[in-house]
């Protein structure tokens, strides 16, 4: 039988936000439907409110002409609407049958003859007694679609599911998709990716400011025109120049860099051993949980490790810590903004004045000089385009591209030699990843050098001069960037070898 959802003028409205302002769609099985948008565009909203997590204040949702109710995520599984979000809801330590059991209504021998059903049907190559901390994130992701699977979906909805994946996964999962797409499952593809609505959707339907501004054929678009109808207005072109770095001098040397830990969340990193050219972007690859966090931590000086060597400027480095780091020129933007980067319930001000400088004059003779700090902050929001003028506001009400402008001004205003970040466009829409993509442009083009750790292969090879891959802790040969290619780095990051 055919599934039709419908979306009938749904509004969800916030203190200060309308998140959905009386949104209509119309959703057929037999196609792949994308839902595009900026950051506080309502495409969250909308989804948590077919997954049952939110409820609207105004709208209905159809399935088959049948009226839903959907006041908790048990409603949508009862209604045949599964989701895949982007974060995975798994426990790590249970094995996969286990975490697939959790809220299963058969008896275990049952289970787990419909589980294997499912990845022979499928081709999926999952052991279901290993713990899951063991799979890849294409596994795990795959666990956590034959989840959805054994409640036989209608309707499924994935949530940036390339965010985490290789290149290799990422065709597997489209794969898949298709299978299902086939088979008559109804489903919504989230993502920020405009190359792969291209690749993989049928219809896109794009979202701004609560609404919906555009449902169209994808065979009749381009990522240019997709990228200017989510923000509104024609993106310009970015493209780094190339970076003629072979005579210039080494700003940055790491030798020897071990790290063992007990804690099975974490990564060993084995003897990595590299350096950075002044004006350059040295990139690191790597699906995330490869010892990606651990080497920032370390690079940045919140982990101090014996016997490593870090050369900065020529000045030995590796017992200081981020505030002597800083002060040496160094400048740091963490992968969570939220915990690590910023405190959201502080305002503005007082985050910029997190970091303290010697240079800043933010305090003197022990007293915080408010006015300095907030002269500062202005300067910061008026330089790095942060999308208001109230340094009094609360950083919790920024959107994850404000905050991250925000957060890069802090760094950058201070003119550091070397900037290293982790993952900075994570979770952000087209318009604020173009913005942070020119900035760090910028940086190399004023002999300034960048160390970027991203999940992210587009922006890696779009930025990067020379790139290396982290793969359970241990990091690649060191390539030119003209010489890589995405199929390349994901051979890399599955842990396979390139000639």
């Amino acid at each position: 039988m055919a599934t039709d959802l419908r979306i009938s003028n749904i509004s969800k409205i916030y203190p200060g936000c309308i998140a959905n302002d009386n949104v209509s769609l119309q959703f057929k099985s037999g196609k792949i439907y994308a839902l595009l948008g900026e950051n506080g565009a309502g495409k969250s909203t909308l989804v948590k409110i077919l997954s049952g997590v939110v409820s609207p204040d105004n709208g209905e949702v159809f399935l088959n002409e049948k009226n839903l109710k959907l006041s908790s995520p048990l409603d949508a599984k009862k209604n045949k609407i599964g989701m895949v979000f982007q974060h995975f809801n798994l426990f790590e330590t249970l094995s996969v049958f286990e975490n697939l059991s959790i809220d299963a209504t058969e008896d275990n021998e049952s289970l787990r003859v419909r589980i294997n059903e499912i990845l022979k049907k499928y081709n999926f190559s999952i052991d279901l007694d290993v713990p899951v901390l063991n799979l890849s994130a294409g596994q795990k992701q795959k666990v956590e679609i034959i989840r959805c699977l054994l409640r036989s979906p209608k309707v499924l909805i994935m949530d940036e599911p390339t965010s985490v994946l290789t290149e290799q996964e990422t065709e597997e999962l489209f794969i898949s998709l298709k299978k299902f797409c086939d088979e008559g499952i109804l489903i919504i593809y989230i993502t920020h990716k405009l190359k792969e609505v291209l690749s993989l959707c049928d219809e896109v339907a794009v979202m701004r400011k609560g609404k919906v501004v555009s449902v169209s054929q994808t065979q009749n678009e381009r990522v240019e025109t997709l990228a200017n109808k989510m923000v509104g207005q024609k993106l310009a072109k970015i493209k780094k120049k190339i970076n003629i770095s072979k005579n210039k001098d080494e700003i940055f040397k790491v030798k020897h860099l071990n790290f063992y830990s007990d804690d099975p969340f974490e990564t060993n990193l084995v003897n990595l051993n590299f350096s950075v050219k002044k004006g350059e972007c040295l990139g690191i690859a790597g699906i995330s949980g490869n010892g990606q966090n651990e080497l920032f931590q370390i690079l940045s000086g919140e982990i101090i490790t014996p016997d490593t060597s870090i050369i900065f400027r020529n000045k030995e480095i590796a017992k200081l810590n981020p505030k002597q780091r800083r002060e040496y020129l160094m400048a740091f933007s963490p992968e969570d903004r939220i915990s690590q980067a910023a405190v959201p319930e502080l305002k503005i001000y007082e985050n910029v004045a997190l970091n303290n400088f010697k240079s800043s004059n933010f305090f003197e003779k022990g007293l915080v000089n408010e006015k300095k700090i907030k002269e500062h902050s202005k300067k910061i929001l008026s330089d790095f385009s942060v999308n208001t003028d109230n340094v009094e506001l609360k950083s919790q009400f920024l959107s994850g591209g404000n905050l991250q402008k925000l957060i890069l001004g802090r760094e950058l205003i201070t003119a550091p030699e070397l900037l290293i970040c982790y993952n900075p466009t994570w979770g952000l829409d087209v318009g604020a990843i173009n913005y942070i993509h020119e900035t760090l442009i910028k940086i190399n083009d004023q002999e300034k050098s960048t160390i970027l750790i991203s999940t992210d292969t587009e922006e890696l090879l779009k930025l990067s001069d020379r790139i290396a891959v982290i793969y359970k802790g241990k990091l690649s040969k060191i390539m030119p960037s003209e010489e890589v290619t995405p199929e390349k780095l994901g051979v890399l990051m599955g842990g396979g070898s390139i000639d």
